[in-house]
């Protein structure tokens, strides 16, 4: 495990008179950041970061280090990873600007405050979300984080900024907005490697079932155990599954997810899924959890459900999905189908901060490898790949 970095906190201003207004004439000061002090950091105007360019082309380069604003909070990242996304953005299946500094997992301590954040210190250590909501737009209020309209209505996936519309987490520093809402210190006994997963893949991969409506007792099927999949296991182990099935055509993420608590692991190579899980449920799970995106997985998921059986998509799609009419009755099987964003904000980090404090969870075995942020794109290759039983790369800047 890496050793913490904690920030020395800044001097104590001595107080100051009661201000009662600028003389005629003058401009009232404008609020300014609270900086972290005595460091050559502190002066640095610039910093490395993995930069988009266009397809297939990325790499790092220096770029101007953030600096907060009014809300607003810039964090030293000291651990970040690579998710199957950032493949998706830098294969161009999924498309941002180019010059987008990419990433969405960040664990950091804080450099800079803006003004009106409360209640938080620079050096303190925290653990941001991917998804940075507003916390005061109508889907925010309405409890639908992910889909935040940035101070208004709603928008579709408008909770996710860093490495999508804003600069992202594979870099030195990181500008997060919304501060007040996103925020998630980290008690002290937590390491880094036991909390940066909770960012991204833990808090979707549990979402599945709780979306899903896992209730104590319940059959659930996990398609793919890859790192979202894997999460969506223990996910319906926390919700009280009595039977969870993980499927996979990969022998060590088949290993994986035994060990993550799937009391059964098929290998869809092998054996017809659905007819295994029908076999095995007698008559199909009660919740299939879709963790890949592909159509195959998302008819299988179907297909192995129980009649007025739930199935919870967790997969980024694209093209078209057909839904085959006899493994939902025809449309008269009372089935559901659900689809989740990564849920996040700074009270969903807490209460998956306190799983990991109190036992409950541990992620740290899907931490398979390790680089740091110089050689991310060996990193990116390795995971792109799916060598060397990669799952996650922890990327230390």
């Amino acid at each position: 495990m890496t050793e913490q970095l904690r920030g020395g906190r800044p001097e104590t201003a001595p107080a100051a008179a009661k201000f009662l207004g600028p003389p005629p004439g003058m401009a009232a000061p404008v609020p300014t950041a609270t900086l972290r002090g005595g460091s050559s950091r502190a002066r640095r105007e610039t910093m490395r970061a993995t930069v988009f360019r266009g397809v297939g082309d990325f790499g790092i380069q220096e770029v101007p280090r953030p600096r907060a604003g009014v809300g607003d909070a810039v964090i030293r990242v000291t651990l970040t990873t690579i998710c199957g996304t950032d493949l998706h953005i830098v294969r161009g299946e999924y498309p941002v600007r180019p010059g987008l500094v990419i990433g969405h997992e960040p664990v950091g301590v804080i450099e800079e405050l803006g003004p009106g954040v409360t209640g938080y210190e620079v050096g303190d250590r925290v653990l941001v979300g991917a998804i940075t909501p507003c916390g005061q737009c109508h889907a925010c209020l309405s409890g639908h984080l992910s889909q935040c309209g940035h101070g208004h209505g709603h928008q579709a996936i408008g909770g996710w900024r860093f490495g999508n519309t804003i600069n992202g987490a594979q870099a030195e520093y990181l500008l997060v907005p919304h501060a007040q809402a996103n925020l998630a210190k980290i008690p002290d006994e937590l390491t880094d490697e036991q909390v940066v997963l909770l960012a991204d893949i833990a808090s979707t991969g549990f979402s599945g079932a709780e979306s899903g409506g896992v209730r104590p007792g319940d059959a659930v099927v996990v398609f793919a155990q890859g790192p979202i999949g894997l999460c969506a296991t223990v996910g319906a182990r926390l919700m009280g599954a009595a039977l969870v099935i993980g499927v996979d055509g990969d022998e060590t993420r088949l290993a994986m997810s035994r060990r993550m608590g799937a009391d059964v692991v098929l290998d869809h190579r092998a054996v017809d899924v659905a007819a295994e899980v029908q076999r095995l449920t007698g008559g199909g799970a009660d919740v299939a959890i879709e963790a890949l995106g592909t159509p195959a997985t998302f008819e299988g998921a179907l297909r192995s459900l129980r009649p007025a059986g739930t199935l919870s998509s967790l997969g980024v799609y694209s093209g078209k999905l057909g839904i085959p009419y006899d493994a939902i009755a025809a449309g008269l099987g009372d089935h559901r189908i659900v689809t989740t964003l990564c849920p996040g904000g700074k009270e969903r980090m807490r209460r998956l901060l306190e799983l990991v404090r109190r036992g409950r969870v541990d992620l740290t075995p899907l931490l398979t490898h390790r680089f740091p942020l110089d050689r991310i794109a060996d990193a990116y290759a390795l995971f792109g790949e799916r060598r060397d039983g990669i799952l996650k790369v922890a990327i230390t800047p």
